[in-house]
Order: C-alpha cells, then sequence, then structure tokens
C-alpha cells in the first residue's frame, strides 16, 4: 500500500502550500515565465527558513562573547545543507547511501573549498576526510573527531595529522554564497538540465 497523497494545503516551505506547486506549468517551454520565479521562490523559502536562517541565528547569539558553544550545532545543520543543495542540483529523490557521493562533489566543486586545499593536497581525500570526521561523526555521534571548530580564520584548514580546523562562521557565509549562486543558475531558462533536476527533485517532495 503507497504512502497517502498530501493535502493542497500542506504547506512546503513558509508561506508557500503544495496546490501552488502543484498550480505551477515549469518546462522549457515557459523558462521566462512567472511560474519560474514562484518556483524557485518557494525553494528558496524551504532552504533559508530550514537551515540558512536557523544556523545564523546560533551564530549571532555568540556575537561579542569569547569562546563559543554553538559551533557543532552550526556545523551539523550546514552539512545537512551541504548534502541538500547537492542533492537538488543532481536531482535525486533519495539519498539512501548516496551521501558521501553527495558531500564530495559539492565540495570539491566549491571555490571556497578548492582555495583551502594545501599544495600537492588531495581534493579528493579531504572532502571525504570533512565528510567522515565531521557531517558523519557530528550526525552518528554527537562530536566531531580530530575536527576544531572556530569562529575566525579560513573556512578550512587541513593539518598533516589529518586534523582539521573549520571557522564556523565563513562556512555558513560561503554556503550562503553557494545557494544564493545555485539560485541564479536556476533563474537562467538555457540551464535546462538543471531546471529539470530541480523539476524532479521538488515533485518528489510534493508527492
Amino acid at each position: 500500500m503507497g504512502s497517502p497523497e498530501l493535502p493542497d494545503d500542506f504547506e512546503i516551505a513558509p508561506g508557500h502550500r503544495l496546490r501552488t506547486w502543484k498550480s505551477l506549468t515549469l518546462s522549457e517551454a515557459n523558462g521566462a515565465t512567472a511560474d519560474w520565479t514562484k518556483g524557485i521562490a518557494i525553494l528558496n523559502a524551504r532552504i533559508r527558513r530550514r537551515f540558512i536562517e536557523p544556523a545564523q541565528l546560533l551564530i549571532d547569539a555568540e556575537n561579542g562573547k569569547g569562546r563559543g558553544t554553538n559551533g557543532f550545532a552550526v556545523l551539523a545543520i550546514d552539512f545537512l545543507l551541504i548534502e541538500t543543495i547537492q542533492g537538488f542540483r543532481e536531482g535525486l529523490i533519495n539519498h539512501n547511501g548516496k551521501s558521501k557521493a553527495l558531500f564530495k562533489a559539492f565540495l570539491t566543486n566549491w571555490p571556497a573549498f578548492i582555495a583551502c586545499v594545501p599544495q600537492h593536497g588531495n581534493a579528493n581525500d579531504l572532502a571525504v576526510n570533512v565528510y567522515e570526521q565531521g557531517r558523519c561523526a557530528l550526525h552518528h555521534t554527537g562530536s566531531t573527531d580530530r575536527i576544531t571548530v572556530r569562529k575566525s580564520g579560513k573556512v578550512f584548514v587541513f593539518s598533516h595529522d589529518r586534523r582539521i580546523t573549520v571557522n564556523r562562521t565563513l562556512l555558513h557565509q560561503q554556503l550562503v554564497n553557494a545557494f544564493d549562486s545555485y539560485l541564479a543558475e536556476l533563474k537562467v531558462p538555457a540551464n535546462a538540465d538543471l531546471r529539470r533536476k530541480f523539476k524532479r527533485k521538488m515533485d518528489h517532495i510534493c508527492s
């Protein structure tokens, strides 16, 4: 027996109901219409309210304080955000068994990460380290493995002993920029494949 359909008044993002998404005509033929603008606005509201704004509240709560205590919570949210953005980019409707690949794909194609890779360093290996020592450790055990969280410095600093230092404030800022860049790409009708993948993901969420 399949899952029941969501009701039309189900809120898929703050201020946006399922009926709104279902009413949109999103295709290449009407790529420059208001429907695409509305659809992208729904995604913007969904991601900002679920991930970006909560993490920013945790960061802002420590303004003016010395040693922070919210760093792990910020990283936990932002690591989920990384996987979420990449899942939309690839149009994946099921992340089971694919989290590592999504995380690595995002980081190794992200200028903010590549800029932190040391000379002669391997971006793929370092991305896997961030995934295993950060994302997996936090979400599975509630703590990181050889990751130090800071409020200043570069986004990532990689040591020879596989230890990683993360500037959670700058990480969040750069992820917001990455999400904004993704939204800007979606607004371009010529990016038809990216739009198809976004629609596939949202159609599944709304099914």
